[in-house]
């Protein structure tokens, strides 16, 4: 069962890696190209206005924003453009008419539409290249762009992005594309990457989920989330090349896709973030969760273009983003073994932070700091998977050779109760009863089969057994052992815990040394104690003598004993993760305690 599971990991995980590098190979591969025809840039002067009475001059380092409303800027080309030539320009959820001499050459949509994008034409709702095929300008001609701002929120740097990406090619656009692809090229190959990482891990969850896996849940969430940011990183990218009738649908996708990537990143920190922590994450992302659905609702009510409320969108995932930095932080203090993960989910929450704010903005692509960590962090997450793999594969080894050793271990054990001189003294200690208390006998006859039929049991059963099942045959031995001790044993039990698991046969053994080793060897004999108790965290055994004790020295001299001693702590290590502490002086007595935690560890065997 062990490898098949193993093998549906190896599966699921190193698969997906295999076929991402495939695809950034080919990607790769496919782009060397032959060289194209390079565009030619253009540099425009002038001045602007807002109100059309104070004008203002322009050029590239010229303060002109496009939050601050609609601008008409004026002024000339550096270069002669002859007619027929294709003037490129780049347009960034704006609108643009272009004049020249007071012509009219160029116009995208109405400039009387002031509703914010209930009846704007689809053009205005994306980024996209636009073409004109021009009329012969010269230098000395005035050129007019006349800017509209359809949306509540955008880029204030729209109106000079399209100044400053003035452009004159040819109409075949495989040459504006090559132009482009610098920029736009390594995004391109991550959003791929990523999208076929993501079908292979959904693929992978209903293989895990049909098998009935328990990383079906896990692969699942990290493949939704891929698929989504690497929908939102291709669609992104394909904006920026040319208009056409998908541009609206493109627009919203890119959207979509980025509001969801992130959500469902939040769900995913959900699921490492423990319980003290966790209701305040799914709280959180409950809200976040209630935010995407208005806007989305906004948007397809057309109220507002989608791209209008990213404002409120943005605004709230700020502030959801502070939030689980703070929770990752406040759980990275006490989960040291996920540090990577909480660090990496730190770092890719502050690049939406950076994003936001608008660092590593570049007016082709948007979400630099975000793609590039989200690459980050699923490298990240597929390598923890491949750790895992390896751990596991490591673990269910490891189990099998714990459980050959618990087998031997527990053989050992039984067979050390059967001991010769033990069953002759109990045989002689019960015949001499049957001529002075034949009921008595019949009772000590009857502890002798049970403690026989128990040690015998041990051999069948790899479960741990209740602490009450151990009592009762440590209390079957002891009373064979007071038919020989009579009042030179006294047994007293201190019992305030019962209510757990442990191996059987490691309790009785400690009784067992306590009485042969300890009050056995004492002139007038003594008193053995069993005591337990509960704390916060553990159980606690306590098996306690009176006896003559030992030095540290006879204890490891003494074979029998010290074989026995060190086989009871390698199971109670393997099986419950407890372990036996031993304190003896001489004169004194012996004391052995086993603590068993309350929280196993998920290796122990059970």
């Amino acid at each position: 069962m062990n490898n098949k599971y193993t093998k549906i990991k190896i599966t699921a995980i190193i698969i997906p890696i295999l076929m991402a590098v495939i695809c950034l190979i080919l990607a790769v591969r496919n782009d060397n190209q032959a060289s194209m025809p390079i565009p030619m840039s253009l540099t425009f002067t002038g001045e602007y206005s807002y109100d059309g009475d104070n004008w203002y001059p322009y050029n590239k380092d010229s303060d002109m924003s496009a939050l601050d409303g609609d601008v008409t800027v004026k002024g000339h080309f550096d270069v002669d453009i002859s007619e027929g030539a294709i003037l490129n320009f780049y347009c960034n959820h704006i609108g643009v008419s272009m004049y020249v001499n007071g012509e009219q050459v160029y116009m995208d949509a109405p400039t009387e539409i002031r509703n914010y994008g209930i009846d704007l034409m689809p053009s205005m709702c994306g980024k996209r290249w636009a073409q004109i095929l021009c009329p012969e300008i010269t230098k000395e001609d005035e050129v007019e762009f006349r800017f509209i701002n359809y949306h509540k929120y955008g880029n204030k740097e729209a109106y000079k992005e399209l100044l400053t990406t003035c452009l004159i090619a040819p109409l075949d656009k495989t040459v504006l594309e090559t132009y482009l692809k610098p920029y736009i090229n390594p995004f391109e190959i991550i959003g791929t990457g990523l999208l076929i990482v993501g079908i292979m891990l959904l693929g992978s969850s209903v293989y895990a989920a049909v098998l009935k896996s328990r990383m079906a849940n896990h692969l699942f969430k990290t493949g939704i989330m891929t698929l989504f940011v690497g929908g939102y990183t291709v669609l992104d990218m394909m904006m920026v090349y040319f208009t056409d009738e998908l541009l609206v649908m493109r627009t919203y996708g890119a959207q979509l896709c980025l509001m969801l990537g992130v959500y469902f990143l939040g769900l995913y920190i959900c699921d490492i973030i423990t319980e003290k922590y966790k209701k305040t994450a799914e709280m959180v992302m409950g809200a976040s969760g209630i935010i995407n659905l208005f806007v989305i609702a906004v948007a397809i009510s057309e109220k507002a273009l989608l791209y209008d409320t990213r404002m409120l969108w943005e605004c709230s995932q700020c502030i959801v983003s502070l939030i689980l930095i703070a929770l990752c932080f406040l759980e990275l203090k006490k989960e040291k073994k996920k540090r990577t993960e909480l660090i990496t989910y730190v770092l890719i929450y502050t690049a939406i932070l950076l994003d936001f704010i608008g660092v590593g903005y570049h007016m082709f692509y948007s979400g630099i700091c975000f793609k590039v960590a989200f690459v980050v962090m699923l490298l990240v997450i597929l390598l923890q998977g491949v750790k895992q793999v390896v751990m596991d594969h490591q673990a269910s080894i490891k189990n099998k050779k714990m459980k050959a050793e618990l087998e031997n271990s527990r053989i050992t054990v039984m067979l050390s109760q059967i001991q010769p001189h033990f069953l002759y003294n109990s045989l002689t200690s019960v015949m001499d009863l049957c001529d002075r208390n034949p009921k008595q006998a019949k009772a000590a006859i009857a502890d002798f089969a049970d403690y026989l039929r128990g040690n015998l049991s041990s051999l069948k059963t790899e479960n741990l057994i209740s602490f009450g099942t151990e009592l009762e045959h440590i209390e079957k031995y002891l009373r064979l052992e007071k038919l020989r001790f009579e009042d030179e044993l006294e047994v007293v039990y201190d019992i305030r815990a019962r209510d757990f698991m442990l191996p059987a046969l490691c309790v009785q053994p400690l009784v067992e040394n306590a009485v042969k080793h300890g009050v056995g060897q004492k002139i007038g004999g003594g008193t053995v104690t069993i005591h337990t108790t509960e704390t916060e965290n553990e159980y606690i055994i306590c098996v306690t003598d009176d006896g003559v004790g030992f030095t540290e020295g006879e204890y490891a001299d003494d074979g029998g004993t010290h074989v026995g001693i060190e086989n009871i702590k390698k199971r109670l290590d393997m099986m419950i993760n407890a372990r036996l502490e031993m304190e003896s002086k001489i004169g004194i007595g012996t004391k052995a305690c086993i603590f068993i935690p309350k929280r196993r560890d998920e290796t122990c065997i059970s």
